[in-house]
């Protein structure tokens, strides 16, 4: 078999600092932590013209709850077994997490700190927010790929990538050319790597939004954009990963032949349809400091409600 175009086992760690060991993992979420607290903060402090300590502590109040909640909803859809022999392991918040179970985790946050906080720009925040939240999800994702936690299946069975090959007359790598080469302890094998294929798609969606957010949009817009873009490519990748029993570690269960993130991505494309009839028509946004005006001002960010 040629294995021209396969991508090597990228190996980044573990390090050991003194009685601590620092995993690739570890780092790259890290580093999106901080990465995407930054943008936030500035951000908010330019759009809403709160401070930017604010906007740090309105998101690390919906990352520790979503994070709660998305190993909740990883250890009751991806291991039910395990919760039957050991409920406690609900509580055992690092262990097993899931993604998607930490986007609604964060929008359940979000929910309760709107009720909390009635007389903020609760759009204008939901915005801030979802605008940084693909940088974080990216750097996560880059962790997963340096983990393997996703392993898909071998890439041997991409009937797509075959009948590319074969229409080409051989012209392309015979084996599909983003696939990796899993170790041994992950199930071995050439494969398809989840978490590599996710950081592209959330690396797709930070430059629409980095573009797109150059200047005022209509209110709303990445609340309805972000689960449109991000829930059809979700969708479909999660065919390709690994069933429980053909790896030794991390493969998906299905229910009815779609995995749970699967089912979750349905929602989400039916909430991103929503908001988009619901905010489609929103006023532009008025930014509390404009393009120029950085340091000296600017005046206070508003609603536009009274526009509609």
């Amino acid at each position: 078999m040629n294995l021209l175009g396969v991508l090597p086992h990228p190996q980044f760690g573990p390090w050991e600092i003194g009685p601590a060991e620092i995993h690739g993992f570890g780092l790259a979420v890290a580093i999106g932590l901080i990465i995407g607290l930054t943008l936030a903060g500035r951000r908010g402090r330019k759009i809403l013209g709160v401070r930017e300590d604010r906007i740090h502590n309105f998101a690390i109040w919906m990352i520790i709850f979503g994070w709660c909640f998305s190993h909740i909803y990883a250890v009751v859809l991806y291991s039910p077994d395990q919760v039957m022999e050991n409920p406690l392991i609900l509580f055992q918040f690092w262990g097993e997490i899931s993604s998607v179970g930490g986007i609604i985790g964060a929008g359940i946050a979000f929910l309760i700190w709107a009720y909390r906080n009635p007389d903020e720009d609760h759009l204008g925040w939901f915005d801030v927010a979802l605008w940084s939240l693909p940088i974080g999800f990216f750097f996560g994702r880059v962790g997963c790929m340096l983990a393997f936690d996703h392993p898909g299946k071998e890439v041997s069975e991409f009937g797509l990538w075959n009948w590319v090959y074969d229409v080409t007359g051989g012209a392309v790598p015979e084996l599909f050319p983003l696939a990796m080469q899993f170790p041994e302890q992950w199930g071995g094998g050439i494969r398809h790597n989840l978490g590599f294929y996710e950081a592209i798609l959330w690396l797709a969606i930070i430059v629409v939004f980095v573009v797109l957010g150059r200047k005022p949009r209509r209110r709303g817009l990445y609340a309805w954009l972000l689960p449109l873009l991000y829930a059809p490519g979700r969708f479909m990748l999660d065919f390709l990963r690994a069933m429980p029993d053909e790896v030794s570690f991390g493969g998906d269960p299905r229910y009815w032949g779609l995995t749970p993130a699967q089912y979750t991505a349905i929602g989400f494309l039916i909430i991103g349809i929503y908001g988009w009839y619901k905010w489609r028509n929103k006023p532009v946004d008025t930014w509390a400091i404009h393009e120029g005006q950085e340091g000296k001002g600017g005046k206070s960010a508003q609603s536009n409600e009274a526009e509609e």
